[in-house]
């Protein structure tokens, strides 16, 4: 059997057996774990360069079928099968209502998607990984919440995929086959004789790959969606499944290397130009929304769709560093929003909540997961030496470089807005005062441990030896035939203007914490007193009507802040689209009201809609 097939059977085979023992819950997550370390271990043994070919009838052709592995692919399929293999280990112990089996379906689906060699397969794929993450999020905390966020999700992901089809089939039409590269080519051909053609093909991929990765407007769906979604789902679906829209662009994005002589802004095409403030307005936006959350999975994924903004920016220049950035910031956030959201999921399980005003002082309780949090939210905010520092510089750099001052400015803004955010949830969640709720939460099982401490170890490893996942980035970059940067060893980060010793930065770090460690333990004792001896500065708290609740700091955070952005955020893109899902449900009454079992309204319609047929052409007598 080969490999490439290897990697849609296993999953395949594994969601089966989860289905049948899914009574078992034990037994049903050590067949997810057991199927994605299997798969890895067939990934293992492939090769850029591999293929495998078949052929299928359809609409009376032959159609040439297959999976193939590039640079990019097999890249992306060890970030998704390596965290799943992490994230169902962590899953062993758990009590999340994730359902192993569906979560199998979309691992065979996303493997598929980044191995397919025509758009049937990519097409297909698609549809099942979005069918089997949309059945995966009714298993949330709370019923009626998780339904609304998966039917939500599911409205958003039919538009994109019907989005897609259209594209396809206006694409097949003209090339008279469904091979990706094949349909690539021919678009790079025409470009310059049929521009808008080209443009008006590509843009119905483009908003699919915009809805799945929540990208702005199409990013109404994702607090809906992480925020109700089973605990053990929502790290793969923010950390994996994000990134899919991603790989869609960059299958297409080659095509602007063509558009090189073209008038454009700033030396960019202008449909690169159009991509760049999209990315930077959804990292933007994401910030700020992020920034008034109490709601600590809502925040999160405010902020993951965020950093998804960062990426399309930056790869939507498609120049070797705005490509190597991108890429390397795609890789960063596997690891921290990974990193964060198993942390969250650990919080929740262990104090049933999610608001961060009601939690505080957990630190005291959970001690490695305060320390995994805390790594994960600095990488995150763009902190060295942490991971996250490297593709924030470098994208930046790549910014300037083509003068895109008022993007970059953009960019900066959300991410001096990610770093409070950030903050708040650091000391709503682990700081102040401990609840006396929370009197009994413990520390989470030894699975959990090894987990967030290889998290940990990740994080700062790849944040001061970057150049281990920057030379399968330099592969990619040289696949699409742009240049590499240049490299000078593991420990460096090359960018357009200038590089960076990480292992230098990682020194002047730990020398300071150090430095700091030491003032703090030779300065005078601290006195810990009950935080209503001193929140209302003498004052008797029930005179001013104060619960043990409000005692939390975190309760109104950033308040006067959070007034003066509200605002700007009257318009509402989601109603936007409940406006428009109103209109199609009036629209889908009124014609139900045709259908009166009446024979003869039907013998009306059919001979209308023959009429109209003949009219168009489409029957010749």
């Amino acid at each position: 059997m080969s490999s490439l097939l290897a990697l849609l059977l296993v999953p395949v085979t594994g969601s089966i057996v989860a289905a049948i023992i899914q009574r078992y819950r034990l037994a049903e997550r050590l067949v997810s774990f057991s199927t994605f370390v299997v798969t890895l271990l067939f990934l293992i043994d492939i090769r850029v360069g591999d293929a495998f070919t078949w052929s299928l009838g359809f609409l009376g052709k032959n159609i040439e079928m297959g999976l193939q592995i590039t640079p990019l692919s097999i890249f992306m399929l060890y970030m998704t099968i390596a965290f799943g293999v992490l994230l169902t280990f962590f899953d062993l112990t758990e009590r999340s209502k994730m359902k192993s089996f569906l979560l199998l379906l979309t691992l065979a689906a996303s493997n598929w998607i980044f191995m397919a060699t025509d758009f049937l397969s990519f097409f297909f794929a698609w549809e099942l990984m979005g069918w089997a993450s949309i059945l995966a999020i009714f298993g949330g905390r709370r019923t009626a919440e998780s339904r609304h966020g998966a039917l939500y999700y599911a409205m958003m992901s039919i538009g994109g995929s019907y989005s897609m089809l259209i594209g396809i089939f206006l694409l097949s039409n003209l090339t008279g086959s469904f091979s990706i590269q094949q349909n690539v080519s021919y678009l790079v051909s025409i470009m310059t004789v049929h521009p808008w053609w080209v443009l008006g093909i590509v843009s119905m991929f483009f908003v699919a790959f915009m809805v799945k990765s929540g990208i702005f407007p199409f990013h109404t769906w994702v607090p809906y969606t992480y925020g109700e979604s089973p605990d053990g789902f929502v790290p793969y679906l923010s950390s994996v499944m994000s990134k899919y829209g991603i790989y869609g662009f960059l299958i297409f994005l080659p095509l602007t290397l063509s558009l090189r002589n073209v008038p454009g802004v700033l030396g960019l095409p202008w449909p690169n130009y159009t991509l760049v403030w999209f990315g930077s307005i959804t990292a933007v936006v994401g910030s700020v929304l992020a920034f008034m959350q109490d709601d600590v999975k809502k925040l999160f994924a405010y902020s993951s769709f965020s950093n998804l903004g960062f990426i399309l920016a930056a790869i939507a220049l498609f120049t070797p560093i705005g490509l190597t950035a991108g890429l390397f910031h795609a890789f960063n956030h596997l690891l921290f929003n990974g990193a964060i959201f198993i942390t969250v999921v650990a919080v929740i399980s262990k104090v049933g909540i999610t608001r961060m005003s009601e939690m505080g002082g957990l630190w005291q309780k959970m001690p490695l997961t305060f320390l995994t949090f805390f790594v994960g939210i600095a990488s995150a905010a763009g902190i060295p030496p942490f991971a996250g520092f490297g593709s924030k510089w470098m994208i930046f750099q790549a910014m300037i470089s083509h003068g895109l001052i008022f993007a970059t400015v953009l960019l900066f803004f959300a991410s001096i807005a990610s770093f409070l955010y950030l903050m708040r949830a650091f000391h709503a969640i682990f700081l102040g005062q401990l609840s006396h709720k929370y009197d009994n939460v413990k520390e989470i099982s030894a699975i959990g441990k090894i987990t967030e401490v290889f998290l940990i170890g990740a994080l700062i490893f790849f944040g001061i030896f970057p150049g281990f996942i920057l030379d399968p980035i330099n592969s990619i970059v040289g696949s699409f035939g742009l240049k590499p940067l240049p490299t000078s060893g593991y420990e460096y980060i090359n960018g357009f203007f200038s590089s960076v010793n990480m292992v230098s930065i990682f020194i002047v770090v730990i020398v300071a914490f150090i430095f700091g460690f030491l003032l703090f333990a030779v300065s005078a004792k601290h006195k810990k007193v009950p935080q209503e001896d001193n929140y209302t500065a003498g004052q008797i708290p029930k005179d001013w009507n104060l619960t043990p609740e409000m005692y939390q700091f975190s309760y109104d955070f950033y308040e006067p802040m959070d007034k003066e952005i509200a605002p700007f955020l009257k318009i509402k893109i989601d109603g936007f689209f409940k406006g428009f899902g109103d209109s199609v449900e009036y629209l889908g009454s009124s014609i139900k009201e045709i259908f009166t079992g009446n024979v003869q309204i039907y013998t009306y319609l059919a001979i209308g809609g023959l009429v109209i047929f003949v009219i168009a052409g489409w029957i010749v007598w």
